[in-house]
């Protein structure tokens, strides 16, 4: 059986179609070079990490001729480990830093976002985390994984379905969905109280929550009245107002970067299609109409563009179309199963699922150069949900 973030139950048939492959950002990236001095062992991890998190920056870029020459001298400390840095172009300072910590990953990332940061203008997403859910033999877990070789962490685990997790902008929560009473109940994780507790639990569905950017609010997906319909989830009070009233199935919302508008999925014309209508409800305007299946509509931080998941040829891949439905684009060839998107803080980068390597697993994209990453280790891995910039 296949667990997704999908929570449609009707698959419309799509014939195959040609559409325009996505084409790299075409960002012009910064050369910079590394040399990584002191404790052996640590200098490789080191030089390996930070030339990692450079080239999937889509900003910088390694090289032996640099226009920025980047020294970094580790060490090992009592406490943990000790990160001296600079940053010099044609024998210009640029930049001077310390770190210390007790992890040298994180110290990495740390160093790498705040060189793509002086360079640039821009923030790096090499300290975000993304979670995702991990299905194994024994059950179903909210696995949570930096960008490194650091197993992912699991923070919540049921022998019951867990799916369809959403972090919060404060990046402190992740509410998903949880099966464990028998209902497809509404679940939050909070990192600082490290516990989950039910929030909602309605007859039916209470699945797919989207939070608002100001974190204000949830978009979710009940079928209380008996179909699927889109309400918006006060997370204080647990309160609920149905924002749409048609008998056709609707669900997978996302709101926009501004919060005004709720981009989602209904079979509203006999099969499933991506509509946004304002976030207080009211009339819907149809965004696709390439596709005999769309769902998963994930809106893009700067609000130009929506990536959702269609099917093509028999196949599931990702699409990116601009926010007006237009200059649709096909980001995934690989793999038949590719669900489940989702933007990165900084609008540079997707993650998704895909079974392009077999097994289902989590991917990011860099949209620059379209470097595809596997984060996900071992089992079944889906529905991933990116942290917002600044979590640790």
């Amino acid at each position: 059986m296949r667990y997704s973030c999908t929570v449609f139950l009707v698959i419309a048939a799509a014939g195959a179609a040609d559409f325009i492959p996505m084409t790299p950002v075409g960002a012009e990236c910064i050369p910079v070079s590394l040399e990584v001095t002191g404790d052996r062992d640590l200098a490789g991890t080191a030089r390996e990490q930070i030339g990692d998190d450079i080239d999937f920056s889509g900003l910088l870029v390694t090289s032996d001729d640099g226009y920025a020459e980047a020294r970094i001298d580790v060490s090992r400390t009592p406490d943990g480990y000790s990160m001296r840095t600079r940053v010099s172009s044609g024998g210009e300072p640029l930049m001077t830093r310390s770190y210390t910590g007790e992890n040298i990953y994180s110290l990495c990332h740390a160093f790498s976002d705040d060189l793509v940061y002086d360079l640039t203008g821009e923030q790096g997403i090499a300290s975000t985390w993304i979670a995702y859910v991990t299905r194994t033999s024994e059950g179903y877990s909210l696995s949570v994984k930096s960008q490194d070789p650091r197993p992912a962490r699991s923070v919540m685990f049921d022998t019951d379905v867990i799916t369809t997790p959403a972090w919060s902008p404060d990046g402190d929560r992740i509410v998903f969905t949880s099966y464990r009473s028998g209902n497809a109940d509404l679940w939050s994780y909070s990192f600082s109280e490290s516990s989950a507790v039910k929030i909602l639990s309605v007859p039916g569905l209470n699945s797919s929550p989207a939070w608002s950017p100001d974190g204000a609010s949830l978009a979710v997906t009940l079928s209380r009245d008996g179909n699927s319909d889109i309400y918006l989830l006060d997370p204080e009070t647990f309160s609920t107002t149905r924002l749409t009233l048609r008998e056709s199935i609707e669900t997978s919302p996302g709101f926009s970067p501004t919060g005004t508008q709720i981009v989602y999925t209904s079979d509203r014309i006999g099969y499933p299609q991506l509509y946004v209508m304002d976030s207080a409800g009211g009339t819907s305007m149809r965004m696709t109409s390439s596709h005999g299946y769309c769902d998963s509509p994930s809106w893009s931080p700067d609000g130009d563009r929506i990536a959702y998941t269609a099917q093509t040829g028999g196949d599931f891949h990702i699409f990116v179309m601009d926010a007006d439905g237009g200059n649709v684009r096909q980001l995934t060839f690989d793999g038949t199963l590719n669900e489940d998107p989702v933007w990165g803080p900084t609008g540079r980068h997707i993650a998704f699922s895909s079974d392009m390597d077999g097994g289902r697993g989590v991917y990011m994209i860099e949209l620059n150069g379209l470097t595809v990453r596997r984060l996900s280790g071992g089992g079944e891995s889906y529905c991933p949900t990116w942290s917002p910039l600044g979590f640790r």
